[in-house]
């Protein structure tokens, strides 16, 4: 069994709170019941704990209130940990603590890690680097313990895994598969200059879907021999559909997949009844998770760069202006009646310069002008004036913003959970969520592995048995 936190031993307990937490009401306002976005139009700062708000309206720096948030909730502890603690409120003590204690350990684990040649590392950043090296390792283990030579890498992208395991183990023949021609259009050219041959390094450009349309084609690529699955990163409902794929697809007797983009997770509902969650234990919990909180699973605060706390705070960094601002923008919109949300009730997005937060009209007016907003429905006096309002509330937007994104750690486990017992549900064995990568340098560094229960594996158990 994978690691769990340290407080608990079993799956059932672990799952039932973890799942418990996210649906508490401080939870769910912090991810997505308000978005920050609409922190001014629902008052959300009011909304909660008032011995928890009242503290951090004493601290001289709403900087020093994200600096001691994020630090408590750090795997690693240490001593910048404590920074407030005696002072904290005991009930935000207590939540804290329920968090972290909460969020699946992320420690790397040790294992092996294959040491690159330049001609495979000259083309990768250092992150990429340190992650290929790790799985490429673990992966050539789990096929050499399972006898397996063939491997299909889902979501491939640039071919990283796919090349390096092709140009490091001859021996292997890897079917890459992505939806983009371009990426794979030059995945391919580098194959081939390696001299690695189509036919242990085959490409090919699929939607990756769940369809059966790609299971038939992996199940003719494979020609009746066993296969194991893997996908580095697999964005969004791409892990889902490879597990999918992996119980379904006979000839696929084992996996490893790292997900990543959580945003992308396409929720359960009456049009895609196959969405999150994924599992029969989650699905009787009722568990849900709305946008904004799979977006908070991609946050990773404990990799945040610290701000220098003699810099004054005007000094403040261009996203948590851009935050602050865009608060007061909705509520503008909000107040005039202006709907600017596209039909599927999503939120509008734009690129932000850093030239546009000089000050909140440049903001406002380049926001209008992306979204086709008519100047004349807002002044300049209006949009001033609203700045004047809520200048006090910058603080309140970054210490909203702050809690929310905390929460990613137990947002990924959930996903995580999910997948756990889907897997469970379908008979798999050797189910382990392997923390693979060092988090510091690769936040989402969770690999789900599983192997499943085979025909031959039984009849061996049965020959063993007669011996």
């Amino acid at each position: 069994m994978f690691d769990l936190p340290s407080s608990y031993a079993s799956l059932e307990r672990y799952t039932n709170d973890l799942c418990g937490f996210i649906t508490t009401p401080l939870v769910h306002q912090l991810t997505g019941g308000i978005h920050v976005n609409d922190a001014l139009i629902y008052d959300a700062w009011q909304a909660l704990p008032q011995d928890w708000t009242g503290w951090w309206s004493s601290l001289p720096d709403h900087r020093l209130v994200q600096h001691d948030l994020v630090n408590a909730i750090d795997e690693d502890g240490g001593p910048e940990r404590s920074l407030l603690d005696e002072s904290r409120p005991e009930s935000l003590k207590n939540w804290l603590k329920a968090l972290r204690s909460l969020a699946l350990p992320r420690g790397q684990r040790p294992g092996p890690t294959i040491i690159l040649p330049e001609i495979l590392a000259a083309r990768m950043k250092t992150k990429k680097i340190a992650e290929v090296s790790r799985a490429t390792a673990y992966i050539y283990n789990m096929c050499l313990n399972k006898g397996i030579t063939n491997i299909i890498d889902m979501g491939s992208g640039k071919g990283y895994i796919s090349i390096s395991l092709a140009y490091l183990f001859p021996h292997l023949r890897i079917l890459s598969i992505d939806g983009s021609e371009s990426q794979i259009a030059g995945s391919q050219s580098f194959a081939t200059s390696l001299g690695i041959s189509e036919s242990r390094l085959k490409h090919v450009v699929h939607w990756i879907d769940g369809s059966p349309a790609l299971r038939a084609r992996i199940e003719d690529w494979a020609g009746g021999e066993r296969c194991m699955l893997i996908g580095l990163h697999a964005c969004g409902s791409l892990s889902e559909h490879m597990l999918r794929y992996f119980s379904t697809v006979t000839c696929i007797e084992a996996l490893a997949v790292v997900g990543c983009c959580y945003n992308h997770i396409v929720p359960r509902s009456l049009s895609d009844p196959t969405g999150f969650p994924i599992s029969s234990t989650l699905r009787k919990l009722d568990v849900t998770l709305s946008s904004t909180a799979l977006m908070t699973g991609c946050q990773s605060p404990n990799n945040w760069k610290r701000p220098e706390m003699d810099s004054r705070p005007e000094g403040t960094s261009v996203f948590s202006k851009r935050r602050f601002y865009r608060a007061i923008l909705e509520k503008i919109f909000f107040d005039k009646g202006l709907n600017c949300h596209p039909a599927d009730g999503s939120r509008p997005a734009w690129g932000t310069r850093k030239t546009d937060v000089a000050n909140f009209i440049r903001f406002a007016r380049r926001a209008m002008d992306l979204l086709k907003i008519d100047y004349g429905k807002i002044s300049d006096a209006e949009l001033t004036a609203y700045e004047q309002r809520y200048r006090d509330c910058e603080s309140q937007i970054a210490i909203l913003w702050t809690l929310s994104v905390l929460c990613g750690k137990v947002v990924e486990s959930v996903v995580a959970m999910d997948r756990y017992w889907f897997l469970k549900e379908q008979d798999a064995k050797g189910i382990d969520i392997v923390p693979i990568f060092d988090f510091k340098v690769s936040p989402r560094n969770m690999m789900v592995v599983a192997e499943k229960m085979v025909f031959h594996d039984e009849m061996n158990d049965c020959e063993n048995d007669g011996d």
